[in-house]
């Protein structure tokens, strides 16, 4: 998308007799928007936009060997050769050219112009990297990074992507952070970003008088034949748009709410900054039981941080909508208020832009979505807020990977209510749920997809921090779809599906209050367990692209398809409170077929059952649907067999009968087939298949 940019000058810090002047150069090709105030505390937006500067420069992708000596050696070669060449190809070239002069346009023009086109953009990105190490100033005039900057009645908020685009960072700053008169211009604007703006920022100090100004100056003077006026036209990628309306997608999901103590992030960023890990895995792991204090895991060392701060609710909130209606946070469900739930997140070292602000905290909250998901941390200082939303993992960016549409849009956003929604919006500004329900007189578990729509145009954003919708429009019209690119396929299909091809075969409600469903989708079996949110908790499904990727890139069509029927269905009954005790295997499937595992695997899987309350059945059948595609996905069986590295092994491939002992298993239907299905292929026992998956899963168990 070309984007017009004019300035007037140049962003920058300017000293006076009585202080300092933080002067932003907004964007004059948009709407009149500006503000101009002073601070009250300018050590904390020092230190708070400095680490919005950390998350804009931020790129932890993994960056292979320079190899710059040997390709430009390689490069001289490849000239020297190329020009004992350079006469045979220029003539060659002019004689296709005059060959081609008169044929009409050939039918793949567009297709090789895609091509190309892809090839020009990978030698850009590598050619703006290098200018990035090397010359930061010329990669400052070539690479757009100007922060979008909100003025709203009740605060200012910047807005910015990382590079690599994996982290997006707002800095909230409320009105009562200024004293003194406030000149204030209602709305969205791009200001003038540079290297040397951020230096300047390192000189503000608490005892020198601080004014913020979103220049309100240019809108005011003829500046066509100023010195200082420039224009610039710039190529914005398509993912730094979408990945605005990607990050507003969370909102749509149930995210769990952790209050961390400072201290614990300090012991967090401490830890890493000191130590480098080796080997995997490198994720935080967050132990959360409602009634006590988050725990958070640092691996792979297992080292155990417990906050101070408050204890875990237990509770879920989805965009500003409390589904129990009673409290800010929906109560864990019955019968688990005990249960220790277990989220890990990745990508941690990007939590260094929130080291320059961790002095000046009160304290930290996260919001996580889910295992691999998105997570968001939210810096709470006072009447300044610096929010931290990171993707699912580094290499993961908001665009591409995480598959937030298709884990939040399997509902249908009603347009009209968009309309009547952002109008409100435009109206008010900013309002909670409950109050643009009102206003659209929609429900608000309605409401929710519709605000989504609108946010993925870049019409609105939902701040984290205060919990309530804002109009903000990231350009000056709204993104179209062919800007953001049509929804992914698996979503569309599975919205066609759900419209008379799904035959549900088993829906129960369990024990803890979720809702177990097995189904066939367009003759495909698929199963899942939702929350009472109807949020996917476990799913398994026969198709290829769940055998490729899990829920990892969101659910498949067939899952989505059936999620839509689901949500629109009655609860069933629930299940009897005192259900007939398990066969001796612990399972409702079967009576129990007996197989001779090896002693030592048998062994650790009746310890790690006990530990965590199972039984040894269910642990396989978990073991299964974590190694299960791995397994399949070999050879033969002693490539198999190489997945899984110890002396373990060894007891599977050379098992004596003194070193077996027989153990009463009830596996699911689905699994026995399947594993019977891969020790045939193999030749191998039913038992050897199990073990092996025991191997290769037990460290995520």
């Amino acid at each position: 998308m070309n984007v017009d940019l004019r300035y007037l000058g140049k962003s920058s810090v300017l000293g006076a007799a009585q202080g300092l002047l933080v002067r932003f150069s907004p964007n004059l090709a948009r709407p009149k928007t500006f503000f101009d105030a002073s601070l009250r505390h300018p050590i904390r937006f020092r230190e708070a936009v400095s680490a919005l500067h950390d998350v804009v420069v931020g790129d932890l992708k993994f960056k292979p060997k320079d190899k710059t000596a040997y390709l430009a050696w390689k490069k001289a070669e490849a000239e020297r050769e190329a020009e004992m060449r350079k006469q045979i190809h220029d003539d060659a070239k002019r004689a296709e050219l005059a060959r081609i002069a008169k044929e009409p346009v050939p039918p793949n023009l567009d297709k090789d112009f895609q091509k190309m086109h892809r090839i020009y953009w990978d030698a850009r990105i590598k050619w703006a990297n290098e200018l990035a190490s090397n010359d930061p100033e010329m990669f400052r005039h070539l690479v757009p990074c100007d922060p979008v900057v909100t003025v709203a009645p009740d605060v200012v908020f910047f807005e910015c992507f990382s590079k690599d685009e994996s982290s997006y960072g707002c800095l909230s700053v409320d009105r009562e952070a200024f004293e003194g008169a406030q000149e204030a211009g209602l709305g969205t604007t791009n200001v003038d970003y540079s290297i040397a703006l951020y230096e300047h920022f390192q000189t503000l100090r608490s005892y020198r008088k601080t004014r913020l100004s979103v220049d309100p100056t240019g809108f005011e003077v003829s500046v066509a034949g100023s010195s200082d006026y420039r224009e610039e036209k710039i190529d914005l990628p398509p993912s730094w748009l979408r990945g605005f309306g990607q990050i507003q997608a969370s909102t749509c999901l149930p995210s769990r709410r952790v209050e961390l103590g400072v201290e614990a992030v300090y012991a967090i960023l401490a830890h890493l900054k000191r130590n480098r890990e080796k080997s995997g895995p490198r994720s935080l792991r967050f132990q959360l039981t409602p009634g006590k204090p988050p725990v958070v895991v640092l691996d792979p060392w297992g080292i155990e941080v417990t906050s101070r701060g408050p204890v875990y609710d237990g509770g879920l909130e989805i965009g500003g909508y409390m589904p129990s209606g009673g409290g800010p946070y929906r109560s864990a469900p019955v019968g688990r208020s005990s249960v220790t739930e277990e989220i890990k997140v990745w990508g941690r070292r990007r939590l260094f832009a929130l080291a320059r602000v961790l002095p000046l905290c009160e304290s930290v909250e996260v919001r996580l979505l889910g295992s691999g998901l998105p997570s968001i941390w939210i810096a709470k200082m006072g009447e300044m807020r610096l929010v931290l939303a990171l993707s699912g993992w580094t290499a993961n960016d908001w665009t591409s990977g995480s598959g937030l549409d298709m884990l939040a849009g399997a509902i249908n956003p009603d347009k009209r209510t968009a309309d009547l929604a952002i109008r409100f919006l435009q109206k008010e500004q900013r309002a909670t749920l409950s109050a643009i329900a009102a206003a659209t007189g929609a429900p608000e578990e309605g409401l929710v997809p519709a605000l989504h729509l609108l946010a993925k145009q870049g019409q609105l954003i939902y701040d984290h921090a205060d919990g309530v919708y804002r109009h903000r429009q990231v350009m000056p019209t709204a993104l179209s779809e062919s800007l953001l690119g049509p929804e992914h396929p698996e979503l569309v299909e599975g919205r066609a599906i759900a419209k008379g091809a799904v035959s549900v075969e088993r829906d129960e409600m369990l024990s803890d209050g979720r809702r177990a469903v097995v189904a066939k989708a367009k003759g495909t079996s698929c199963e899942a367990i939702f929350d009472a949110d109807f949020a996917l908790k476990k799913a398994k499904c026969s198709c290829s692209y769940f055998h490729r990727n899990g829920l990892r890139a969101g659910p498949c069509r067939h899952l989505l398809a059936l999620k839509l029927v689901v949500s629109g269905s009655p609860i069933p009954a629930p299940p009897p409170p005192a259900p007939a005790p398990a066969p001796a295997g612990g399972s409702m499937w079967s009576s129990g077929e007996r197989f001779a595992l090896p002693r030592e695997i048998a062994d650790e899987l009746q310890k790690h059952a006990a530990r965590r309350s199972v039984t040894t059945s269910r642990l396989l059948e978990e073991a299964w649907d974590i190694a299960g595609p791995r397994i399949q996905g070999a050879r033969s069986w002693t490539e198999a067999l190489a997945l899984a590295a110890g002396t373990s092994v060894k007891s599977i491939a050379t098992r004596k009968v003194e070193d077996a002992r027989e153990e009463p298993l009830a596996l699911h239907p689905d699994v026995l087939a399947e594993v019977s299905r891969v020790a045939d292929r193999f030749r191998a026992q039913k038992a050897a298949v199990l073990s092996l998956a025991w191997l290769l899963a037990r460290r995520s168990l």
